[in-house]
């Protein structure tokens, strides 16, 4: 199931709402496998930002609901009826209204807005199926330099070591509207 995470009126509270059954609940109600499994994922997807939360919040399995927290705090948080979390457990990173944000010395932001026209424009033709060398072609530039900015777009957005890039960076581009 798809979840949006938000702050309520207050700002003192995550919430999370399923999209398909509209079922509301606390961030700190869910049940702990659900936990663990988004502090996994958060791992698997943003190596750098959960090296960030384990050293800030600890490591092991008692602390994942901080680093859990944190990381929604960061980078969710906007009750706009989209989904943050899909049902692959895909994020959606979206701006959230942080003073520091992409400026976090301590690191617990993604940097998923932080591309540039460029390479939002290279994701966009990825998208639309063009390989490394028609996206050379239509850009004219070289086809080393669409893999480098493949590569720096992969880094960016935390999709390096990954075992399928190309899918995640794909629902990237559909979840942030690129195409």
């Amino acid at each position: 199931m798809s979840k949006e995470i938000y702050w309520n009126e207050t700002r003192n509270v995550l919430l999370t709402e399923v999209i398909e059954t509209a079922k509301n609940m606390r961030l700190d109600e869910w049940p702990g496998e659900d936990i663990q499994r988004y502090d996994s994922e958060i791992a698997s997807q943003r190596p750098k930002v959960y090296k960030a939360l384990c050293e800030g919040f600890g490591y092991g399995p008692q602390f994942a609901f901080n680093r859990v927290y944190q990381f929604s705090a960061c980078n969710f948080s906007t009750h706009d009826g989209r989904a943050d979390i899909g049902v692959d457990w895909l994020f959606t990173v979206e701006r959230v209204p942080c003073p520091v944000r992409h400026k976090c010395s301590a690191g617990y932001c993604s940097n998923e807005n932080m591309l540039s026209v460029r390479e939002t424009e290279i994701v966009r033709l990825f998208a639309q199926g063009c390989d490394e060398d028609s996206i050379a072609v239509k850009l004219f530039i070289a086809r080393s330099t669409v893999h480098n900015h493949m590569t720096n777009i992969y880094h960016k957005l935390g999709l390096s070591g990954n075992t399928h890039p190309e899918r995640l960076l794909l629902s990237y581009a559909y979840s942030n509207k690129i195409i």
